[in-house]
């Protein structure tokens, strides 16, 4: 629920790559900015605007500004804005309470799961403070477009949380069904499972397609994707990549993030070659 699509779309630069869309939770929950939206205010100087050069030889508006007496700033309040039609949106916050009242009855419990797998990706963790950064491993993400969680269908995406442990000791891979008792968590929104015991895999799918040295090479060599994700999805040289900022100021966001180095997903080697086995498979079936 917290993660869907379609719901609401605010206009501030910062979501300008994902086309302003933003999901219920970063409004509801993070941001809280529903209705009252959220004020920024725009350092500006009166010398810019006119196109003159600045007298203290600055090239950009900065904190080095605010004694200046051409400095000001400028108030701005963003308010997110609905998608859907009133009817709609009222449907949606009376599901959304179903939801958080099931989820007060599961979170940080164990239950019963079972899921046909859609993904396996390496999940990485960045951590930038005073300027410098690093990467590290933190285990992998095994996807899932829905899943039963004791009797209850969970009709949405969720993730299972595994060690390179398990990775090695069961191999899981796209199309294989598993069962296991699992240990709920609320990440931000979205289901993790964690902690799987009484595993079971039923396997149905390809030849698992990444593995830890895969992840830790990748890890070095990687790069964040800066386009659409949407051709992403599934690849098996992808990644979740968590990005934590201690200093000078604390934040937390996620990325999609490429193994093999690439910055944009149009020009992935990939994505092409897929797309034309695709094309290649259409001819055959034609024919």
């Amino acid at each position: 629920m917290y993660k869907s699509k379609g719901i609401f779309i605010c206009r501030h630069p910062v979501h300008q790559k994902f086309d302003f869309t933003v999901s219920p939770y970063h409004i509801l929950v993070q941001k809280k900015c529903y209705k009252k939206g959220c004020v920024e205010f725009l350092w500006r100087c009166n010398v810019a605007v006119k196109g003159k050069k600045c007298p203290r030889g600055y090239k950009h508006v900065g904190r080095n500004c605010f004694s200046c007496k051409y400095y000001y700033d400028e108030k701005i309040c963003r308010i997110p804005e609905a998608l859907v039609d009133d009817a709609a949106l009222k449907q949606f916050f009376a599901d959304l309470e179903e939801y958080e009242f099931w989820l007060s009855t599961v979170l940080g419990k164990q239950v019963d799961f079972s899921g046909k797998i859609v993904s396996v990706y390496p999940l990485l963790k960045k951590t930038i403070e005073d300027g410098k950064s690093f990467i590290r491993m933190n285990g992998f993400l095994i996807t899932f477009a829905s899943g039963h969680i004791g009797e209850d269908l969970f009709d949405d995406t969720l993730y299972l949380k595994v060690g390179a442990r398990f990775l090695s000791r069961w191999q899981p891979a796209p199309g294989d069904e598993i069962d296991c008792m699992t240990t709920l968590n609320n990440d931000r929104g979205r289901i993790v499972l964690t902690q799987p015991r009484r595993v079971e895999i039923n396997r149905g799918g390809d030849s698992p397609i990444i593995d830890y040295s895969k992840a830790l090479v990748g890890k070095t060599t990687g790069a964040i994707i800066k386009d659409d994700i949407e051709h992403c999805h599934n690849c098996p040289y992808g990644a979740m990549l968590n990005i934590e900022e201690i200093s000078p100021k604390q934040n937390s966001y996620r990325r999609f993030y490429c193994l093999r180095g690439i910055e944009y997903s149009k020009d992935c080697l990939v994505r092409l070659d897929r797309i034309l086995q695709d094309y290649k498979n259409l001819q055959q079936t034609v024919g």
